[in-house]
């Protein structure tokens, strides 16, 4: 039989969609679901804000995971946080919640749920925000800094994912937090800082261990934590945003892909 040559050089329009449809290679699951709070209500760090938003949105294209970005505690408070395989927070914390809220968290991280804290996410003064909770999850208690300045960092896990990319020493500029002494020896330290390679304030000084950033694994769950993240152009920065990826992808842990 002659077939009409046009039909032999494009197929139909309704095949073509239905081994789109049926192709392995169509498929659209993410990696991860990942929900980031980035508090711009925040008063130091709220310029941060929409600059953090457009990088993470192109880290979540580059690296294929589902992003879920909110900037008030309310937008936070309204999310169901078992939906999603990591939580990140932005100089922002959970703290707001209401009791049953609080609850709910708890449950998530309990029940093996990913957390990644950035630069100023703690417990508040106040004590509607107080959570002792969150104080133990997060590993230690932001004291006091100095102003930002350069410093050295030593990287001491270059084996850890947030830790991969990044030099043995590494410049960079920032708020050095000085955080509670004795430092917890639970917590696996990633980086230090050097406190001779800058100028700290007799309050600052921790002395020769001075940790930047860690990680555990607490009740169940899985808590990587950086200190850095004050200066805007931060999040600008291909090697903080590969190291806060880095600590998002350990946090989620083993999954169980739908594909």
């Amino acid at each position: 039989m002659n077939y009409p040559t046009t039909l032999l050089r494009r197929p139909p329009l309704l095949l073509i969609g239905l081994l789109l449809i049926l192709s392995p290679c169509s498929l659209s699951a993410m990696q991860f679901k990942a929900l980031v709070f980035s508090d711009k209500s925040d008063k130091w760090h709220h310029p941060n804000v929409p600059v953090a938003r457009e990088s993470f949105e192109a880290l979540a294209r580059k690296h294929f995971f589902e992003l879920t970005w909110v900037e008030t505690a309310e937008a936070f408070s309204d999310q169901e946080f078992a939906a999603y395989d990591v939580i990140v927070f932005i100089s922002a914390s959970p703290c707001g919640l209401d009791d049953d809220k609080r609850k709910e968290f708890q449950a998530y991280v309990a029940g093996g749920g990913g957390v990644v804290g950035v630069h100023f996410s703690f417990a508040f003064e106040d004590a509607e925000r107080q959570w002792p909770w969150w104080e133990e999850l997060v590993g230690n208690v932001f004291v006091c800094h100095p102003p930002q300045q350069s410093g050295i960092m030593t990287n001491e896990a270059p084996d850890f994912p947030a830790c991969l990319h990044l030099p043995e020493k590494w410049l960079w500029t920032d708020e050095w937090y000085t955080f509670k002494l004795p430092f917890r020896e639970d917590l696996n330290v990633v980086l230090t800082v050097d406190e001779d390679s800058y100028y700290p304030r007799p309050q600052d000084v921790m002395g020769e261990f001075h940790p930047i950033a860690w990680y555990h694994e607490p009740g169940g769950g899985r808590l990587f934590y950086t200190s850095l993240g004050h200066i805007t152009e931060s999040y600008r920065d291909p090697l903080f945003l590969q190291h806060i990826y880095g600590g998002m992808l350990w946090a989620v842990g083993e999954r169980d892909p739908k594909w």
